[in-house]
C-alpha cells in the first residue's frame, strides 16, 4: 500500500537563480556604499593605525566597511571617538546582522530548500499512476475533490495545481497533492505525472486559461481522459476543439435545476442525488463485453436492482455517437463496447 507524502505546497524551482543573486548582491552592495559614504562624513572619528597621521582616503574608509560589516575586523582601522564608536555600534551592528541573514537565506535557498524540493518531486513523480489532476482549486475545484473522496478516490492520489499561495495551502491542508503554479505549464504537467494520470479535471476561472491547460494536457498524454468546465455556452464547441473529452457548463446546468425548481418540488431534489455520490440515488455504466453483444439490457443487468437510463454508443469515423434513451432499448441487440447507464439505490 502506498503511503501518502506530507510535503506542503510543491513548487517547481525557477529556471535561473541569476535574478535573485543579482537583486540580492545589489542590496547588499548598496547597504555597504550607504555606510561608506556616512562613515566618509564622519571620518575624523576613526584612525589608521597602520600609518599614522596619514590623512584617510575614501579607499580607507571603504576597507574599513567592508571588513567591519563582514565581521572580520583586522584592528588597522579603529573608531576612537564617542561618536564613531556609537554609529558603529548603534548602526553598523543591525546592518551587520542583516546582511550575515541575508547570505545565510540565499544559501539556504540556493542549496537546500532547492535540493529539497528536487528530491520531493521525484518521489512525487515515482509514486504517481492512475492519479487525479485537479487544475484550479476554486469553488469548482473543491466540489470536484469532495466528490471524487465520496467515489473512493484516497487524497494522495488528487493532485491539485493551483496558481494561488493562500489556496494551495489550503488544498495541501486536506493531505492533497498541491502544486503551485500555472496549470498550462508543460514544466508542472510533467511533474504532475500527467502522462500516467487516469484523468485531468480542468476548472481554471477564465475560458481562456481553460482551453490553454486542455491544450498542454493533450499535447502531452494524448491518451489521457480530459473533462473541462466552461464558464460561457458560446466557449464549450472551443474547448472540445482544444481536446476535452467531456466539457460541462456549471451555469447551463444550475440554470437549468433552478429552472426545473420553479415548476417541480422534486424533480431538482432527485437529479441533485444523482450528481452527488452515496445521496440515496447513484448513476453507474456498464461496458458490453465482445461475449455478451447481441443481448439486451435487460438481459444483462437482470436480477439487478437498477434502473436503466439508456445505452451510448460510439460512432465511426466523424460521428460522435449516438445516445439511445430507456424506452428505445426493449429488445434491442447491444454490440461490444456499448455503455449501458443505469441507476442504482445507496442508501449509506
Amino acid at each position: 500500500m502506498r503511503k501518502p507524502l506530507s510535503m506542503g505546497v510543491l513548487r517547481l524551482p525557477e529556471r535561473s537563480p541569476v535574478m535573485g543573486l543579482l537583486a540580492r548582491f545589489a542590496l547588499s552592495l548598496g547597504l555597504i556604499l550607504m555606510v561608506a559614504l556616512l562613515l566618509w562624513v564622519t571620518r575624523g572619528g576613526l584612525r589608521d593605525n597602520a600609518h599614522p597621521g596619514r590623512s584617510m582616503t575614501f579607499v580607507d574608509v571603504f576597507y574599513f566597511t567592508v571588513v567591519t560589516l563582514t565581521t572580520v575586523g583586522y584592528g588597522d582601522i579603529a573608531p576612537v571617538t564617542p561618536g564613531a564608536r556609537l554609529v558603529n555600534a548603534v548602526l553598523l551592528t543591525p546592518i551587520r546582522v542583516f546582511l550575515f541573514a541575508l547570505f545565510l537565506g540565499t544559501a539556504y535557498e540556493l542549496t537546500f530548500l532547492r535540493y529539497r524540493e528536487r528530491v520531493q518531486m521525484n518521489q512525487l513523480r515515482a509514486r504517481l499512476r492512475d492519479h487525479v489532476i485537479v487544475c484550479g482549486f476554486g469553488v469548482k475545484g473543491r466540489a470536484i475533490v469532495t466528490e471524487l473522496r465520496a467515489q473512493g478516490r484516497k487524497s494522495e492520489d488528487i493532485v491539485v495545481i493551483e496558481p494561488n499561495e493562500e489556496i494551495s495551502q489550503e488544498a495541501a491542508a486536506q493531505d492533497l497533492v498541491a502544486l503551485k503554479g500555472d496549470a498550462s505549464s508543460e514544466v508542472l504537467l510533467r511533474a504532475a505525472a500527467v502522462e500516467l494520470a487516469a484523468q485531468v479535471l480542468v476548472a481554471p476561472s477564465r475560458d481562456d486559461v481553460c482551453v490553454l491547460i486542455c491544450l498542454t494536457v493533450r499535447a502531452l498524454a494524448p491518451n489521457v481522459r480530459l473533462i473541462a468546465s466552461a464558464r460561457e455556452e458560446e466557449n464549450i464547441k472551443l474547448i472540445y476543439r482544444a481536446g476535452a473529452d467531456i466539457v460541462v457548463s456549471p451555469s447551463l446546468t444550475g440554470g437549468r435545476l433552478m429552472a426545473a425548481g420553479a415548476h417541480q418540488k422534486a424533480v431538482p431534489r432527485f437529479l441533485e442525488d444523482l450528481l452527488a455520490s452515496g445521496r440515496g440515488l447513484d448513476a453507474h455504466e456498464r461496458i458490453v463485453l465482445p461475449a455478451e453483444a447481441g443481448r439486451t439490457a435487460a438481459d444483462l443487468l437482470a436480477g439487478s436492482d437498477t434502473l436503466v437510463l439508456g445505452v451510448a454508443r460510439a460512432g465511426s469515423g466523424s460521428n460522435s455517437g449516438e445516445r439511445i434513451p430507456f424506452h428505445r432499448l426493449t429488445g434491442l441487440p447491444l454490440q461490444a463496447g456499448d455503455v449501458i447507464v443505469y441507476v442504482c439505490g445507496n442508501d449509506a
